[in-house]
């Protein structure tokens, strides 16, 4: 797997004018991934999506969120990234005064085969920008089951190799060797959604990267979810990444 040295296509969906701070995080991450940026108002964006093949990668500056927004839930990205036909990176205002950089990365895995679509984005990533990675492993992908107590985290599940969650956590260990950047697993035993708050904190990343959901929406609404409730309650940029393959669906 060797993407970091490709070219990709990047939008920029923002709105006017661009700060001087979000314009160099702009040029910064178009130098990570080798690709010139496309700026484009969300007008320009609904004209050319159909026109055009959709980009590698959106990136959305999002509004900064009022403080009884955050605490309601309330998330302007969530229309856009469950609509959009490519990976999407809500950029956060966390920022104000310098330009973002990337030097910690937290990867987020369900023990899924979407998972290979969010760890092809941090490789591409950590090692353009020699970014140290931290894995938080959520296991089993059923979130709304932890809040009964029914399913508690148990680490021998999560890392034997017979599982496939500890094959997982093993082939990531080789990759992050092979690609050079430091890696470091963590582990608590608490509900999904605290669990996510906990590791971002807790490693201080300047990113999260998860796979968008694997499963239709009714299936979701039984079972849980990990990307709205890391957009409604993080306040950092946040990467869903969707496999390239899903396109053509």
């Amino acid at each position: 797997m060797t993407t970091s040295n490709v070219s990709l296509k990047l939008d920029c969906l923002y709105q006017a004018p661009l700060a001087q701070v979000e314009a160099d995080t702009l040029r910064y991450l178009g130098r990570l991934l080798n690709s010139p940026p496309r700026l484009l108002t969300k007008d320009e964006h609904q004209a050319t999506s159909d026109a055009s093949a959709p980009p590698d990668l959106l990136l959305y500056w999002e509004p900064e969120r009022p403080c009884w927004q955050r605490w309601f839930g309330i998330c302007p990205a969530l229309r856009l990234v469950e609509n959009a036909p490519s990976s999407v990176l809500v950029m956060r205002q966390v920022h104000k005064h310098h330009a973002w950089s990337l030097k910690r990365i937290l990867l987020i895995l369900r023990a899924h085969p979407s998972d290979d679509a969010a760890i092809q984005w941090v490789q591409r990533l950590a090692t353009a920008a020699h970014a140290d990675v931290f894995v938080l492993p959520i296991i089993p992908p059923i979130p709304a089951m932890y809040r009964y107590g029914q399913i508690p985290l148990q680490a021998e599940v999560v890392l034997s190799p017979n599982t496939y969650s500890g094959a997982q956590l093993r082939r990531l260990a080789a990759l992050c060797q092979q690609w050079g950047v430091d890696g470091e697993l963590l582990l608590k035993d608490n509900e999904p959604d605290r669990r996510m708050t906990w590791a971002a904190d807790s490693s201080q990343c300047d990113l999260i990267v998860i796979s968008e959901e694997p499963y239709p929406w009714l299936h979701r609404r039984f079972l849980g979810e990990l990307v709205r409730p890391l957009l409604r309650h993080i306040n950092r940029p946040i990467l869903i990444a969707r496999d390239p393959a899903d396109r053509l669906e």
